[in-house]
């Protein structure tokens, strides 16, 4: 699902007077935490870091298994991010994207009601999410510091 398609969709549910950029904001943040709580503690999402040595003059790259980097950043989406720009959570549990944004709305709204209701749809349709994923990718196993 792209960002797009995510607030489009949002927008049809609950219509609302926020911003584009406000919601790119919002979405920003959900991926943020899939990004540090879920994906970086899957082993596949890391990769040994790149060193380079200079042996006999010649400039030579070697992976160092025992530095790890994560395999893609993440530094979130802003106003100029375009549109067409694909979220983390995978299609599957894309409505995770929906549920977040209609909370959000919801909660700024200050809908008591509503936003109990559509944070509960969204924290679970979140932690199964995250149940899913980390069922199926091996754990990294061990504590990495990011350089």
């Amino acid at each position: 699902m792209t960002i797009a398609e995510a607030i489009d969709r949002a927008d049809s549910l609950r219509p609302n007077q926020y911003t584009f950029t406000q919601k790119v904001n919002w979405l920003s943040d959900l991926d943020n935490q899939a990004y540090e709580e879920v994906l970086l503690m899957a082993k596949k999402n890391w990769k040994p870091k790149v060193i380079e040595q200079i042996i006999d003059g010649e400039v030579t790259q070697k992976e160092d298994p025992r530095q790890l980097v994560p395999v893609f950043d993440f530094n979130g989406y802003d106003e100029t991010t375009p549109e067409t720009t694909e979220l983390l959570i995978d299609d599957i549990y894309a409505g995770c994207y929906i549920d977040w944004l209609i909370s959000k709305i919801d909660y700024y709204n200050r809908e008591a009601a509503a936003y109990n209701n559509s944070s509960a749809v969204f924290n679970a349709q979140y932690q199964s999410w995250c149940s899913w994923y980390r069922s199926k990718n091996m754990p990294i196993g061990r504590r990495v510091q990011r350089i």
